[in-house]
């Protein structure tokens, strides 16, 4: 029923598939990754400003009223961060499945092809 030219056609498809679908994948990870270290790196300036900040305090109040005043702009960092890798995992999970979907399209054409064919081939 089936040749060996198409099985071995339906194999590289299935392979080159698999391959685009990691590539996106890792792509997703590779930003999240990026997002991560640039984080990092701007935790860490932040953290040793605020040391330097907190060796120039002369008395409890001033301390107080400087982690005070780091509150909001911590929130705004933190929420910024939760809506950049929110973003970064919808456009990646968006890509991924539109692939899916394509391919998923794809094989069920052969599907209907390979049915097709084998119902004429039964009918002679």
């Amino acid at each position: 029923m089936f040749t060996l030219d198409q099985v071995t056609a339906a194999q590289k498809n299935n392979v080159e598939s698999l391959i685009g679908l990691t590539a996106q994948a890792f792509a997703g990870v590779e930003k999240i990754i990026e997002l991560n270290i640039a984080t990092a790196k701007a935790a860490f300036s932040d953290a040793a400003t605020q040391a330097q900040a907190a060796l120039n305090v002369k008395d409890a109040q001033e301390f107080i009223a400087m982690q005070s005043a780091q509150i909001q702009p911590l929130a705004e960092k933190v929420s910024a961060y939760g809506r950049k890798a929110y973003e970064i995992a919808a456009t990646s999970g968006a890509e991924i499945k539109s692939t899916v979907e394509s391919k998923l399209k794809e094989a069920q054409a052969a599907a209907q092809s390979v049915v097709a064919t084998a119902t004429t081939a039964k009918k002679k």
